[in-house]
């Protein structure tokens, strides 16, 4: 396998699906696609609402690289950046169906490692052993 290391820059998210599935693509990996999908939907979601408050002049990069099925992702905003983020390990029940407040979880859930560092999230993933 081919390593693959790229960089897209997006401004909203007026395409972000359309960039996320290209990226799935450039990538061939047919395992883990569901996971990869949301990690980098939820991702980058995060940076135009949370990072670059919806201001579509600002824009958000985005960061692969997949080596010896090793999937490293970076989503950077243009925003001021956060100290410390905590990555939920759970969502309690009275929250579950809420609109907002998974992202985090579920990219924690859906990653090997996953941390914030200023105004960039950085996502392991390890592909070679998807679960079924």
């Amino acid at each position: 396998m081919e390593p693959v290391q790229k960089e897209v820059i997006l401004c909203c998210l007026e395409h972000h699906c359309y960039i996320i599935d290209e990226i799935i693509q450039d990538l061939r990996l047919d395992v883990c696609v569901f996971d990869i999908k949301l990690i980098l939907h939820e991702a980058i979601t995060n940076a135009h609402y949370h990072g670059n408050n919806r201001d579509c002049k600002k824009q958000i990069y985005v960061r692969y690289m997949l080596k010896d099925k090793h999937l490293k992702i970076q989503v950077e905003d243009c925003g001021d950046g956060i100290r410390k983020l905590a990555f939920p390990d759970k969502i309690d029940n009275l929250h579950l169906l809420d609109e907002g407040g998974r992202g985090l979880y579920l990219i924690r859930c859906l990653s090997d490692n996953v941390e914030m560092i200023n105004n960039t999230i950085f996502i392991d993933k390890d592909v070679s052993n998807p679960i079924l």
